[in-house]
């Protein structure tokens, strides 16, 4: 339930570098708006960026999406007997501020997203069960685990208020030139340690036990990425927020919040995959050169040239 964090995640640091190094060059004197622009990949990064640029540079930008496969990519529905099931990103975290703006700006509605009671079988026996009463699942936390579970709920509760940070930082279209440059921006070095450890090594270190690590994150891990938690810290408490209450999805499915995108982008949907990108001029301007794209055209299954500047 929580894939659709990690992949937004991704797509939030991606879009904040490629808004911030546009919003600079965009701002310096004299700087021409660019006459054409290439995305490659149509899924919620691709669109969300699409939509953006739109946004940043005017109306006579053209703006090309190169998608090899669905809209939408990750976020994807299944058909199953006439009902569409999410099959990718399933979920929407509440502090999510840039699909909560698509959602209304593109005339959309959120549904929350419900789930049944939740068991931990350990191989043998269940180890907790879940109840109705709030209270009495605190009980059965504690009375396991101590207080670790209120210790993890302040542990998440931290990453996500330093991430937040990165809204301030795109607002002011703040840029920075790698990924890691922005995470110590929102972060500092305890972010930047999240990207060198795994979560078990990262957990193991703030003093919570073999006990509560085995049967109450591996499940969520298990649950939200099919994975352990050997899987990078950052990715895991990326996933823990999958497990937060409140969450909520898009009616219809969440790939329709791409669709929407580009249609509000206006921007030119290309299908084929993308081969190779060459390097052509590059001018005194920084940032400034030109690509050309080669794409396998499926209908008539050979290249062509698209040269998009950048």
């Amino acid at each position: 339930m929580g894939r659709v964090a990690s992949e937004l995640v991704w797509s939030l640091l991606g879009l904040g570098l490629l808004l911030c190094s546009w919003g600079c060059l965009a701002s310096a004197e004299l700087r021409a708006p660019p006459e054409k622009i290439g995305i490659i990949g149509a899924g919620i990064g691709g669109t969300s960026a699409a939509y953006y640029l739109r946004q940043k540079f005017g109306k006579d930008v053209k703006i090309d999406l190169l998608e090899r496969g669905e809209v939408g990519g990750r976020l994807a529905t299944l058909a199953v007997q006439g009902q569409d099931y999410e099959a990718g990103g399933s979920v929407i975290h509440p502090l999510n501020l840039h699909m909560k703006r698509f959602v209304k700006d593109l005339g959309l509605s959120a549904v929350p997203t419900s789930g049944g009671l939740v068991g931990v079988y350990n191989g043998e026996t269940l180890v907790f069960e879940e109840s109705s009463w709030f209270i009495i699942n605190m009980i059965k936390l504690v009375w396991r685990y101590g207080f670790q579970s209120l210790r993890m709920h302040m542990w998440v509760e931290d990453i996500l208020d330093k991430f937040m940070r990165i809204y301030r930082y795109q607002s002011h279209d703040y840029a920075f030139s790698s990924v890691e440059k922005l995470l110590h921006a929102v972060g500092g070095d305890d972010y930047i340690a999240l990207l060198n450890q795994t979560l078990h090594e990262n957990l193991q270190k703030a003093g919570f036990s073999e006990k509560f690590l085995n049967e109450m994150i591996a499940p969520i891990m298990r649950v939200n990425f099919g994975q352990s938690t050997d899987l990078n810290a950052f990715v895991g408490a990326v996933s823990m927020t999958g497990a937060d209450s409140n969450l909520w999805a898009v009616e219809g499915g969440n790939k329709v919040v791409c669709s929407r995108l580009i249609q509000a982008s206006k921007s030119n949907l290309i299908s084929g995959s993308v081969i190779s990108i060459e390097e052509k001029t590059k001018t005194k301007q920084r940032g400034k050169f030109e690509l050309s794209l080669f794409l396998i055209a499926p209908a008539e299954n050979n290249c062509f040239l698209l040269p998009s500047l950048l």
